[in-house]
């Protein structure tokens, strides 16, 4: 199944169905200039029964790293960019999990530093493997939790998806 159409099943009976319609209608539903949402990406990193969580620093809540799609970019090279950008650690998908393993639909509250209103993100969460940990180009404060740790509603589903 194709991923816009996989993103459409998955808002049936939410809150968020008008606006995930509204946003996959759009000509780019990935930029980020499309008021009402977009797509984003994010990875699951897995290691040794523990997941790489970043505790992010608008939100204050402990969750995976991701972030927008840029221009040109698959979504699945923007959740290895944006893992890499907030915690050093450079990784790659699985074979067997080339495709998103949870899609998300949630609201981002109004940010006026960002000068950007509330709006709907649609995250396509990718599972990988750490393969090497550098230096991370961001300050974020990251942690390799247990499974049996998690309290995440989101990543508790995707483990669940895993097994």
């Amino acid at each position: 199944m194709k991923i816009i159409e996989r993103i459409s099943k998955e808002a049936i009976g939410t809150r968020f169905k008008a606006s995930c319609d509204q946003v996959l209608s759009t000509v780019d539903p990935y930029s980020r200039s499309t008021t009402a949402g977009h797509i984003t990406a994010s990875g699951l990193v897995v290691r040794d029964g523990r997941v790489l969580l970043i505790f992010h620093p608008y939100i204050k809540a402990w969750m995976q790293p991701g972030g927008h799609i840029d221009e040109g970019e698959s979504p699945i090279d923007a959740a290895i960019r944006e893992v890499f950008e907030e915690t050093g650690i450079a990784c790659k998908p699985i074979d067997e999990y080339l495709d998103p393993i949870d899609i998300d639909l949630h609201e981002i509250p109004a940010n006026p530093k960002k000068a950007e209103g509330v709006h709907l993100h649609i995250d396509l969460l990718f599972v990988f493997k750490a393969i090497e940990e550098r230096e991370s180009p961001e300050s974020i404060e990251k942690a390799w939790v247990p499974f049996d740790q998690i309290t995440c509603p989101r990543i508790q589903r995707a483990l669940q998806n895993l097994s």
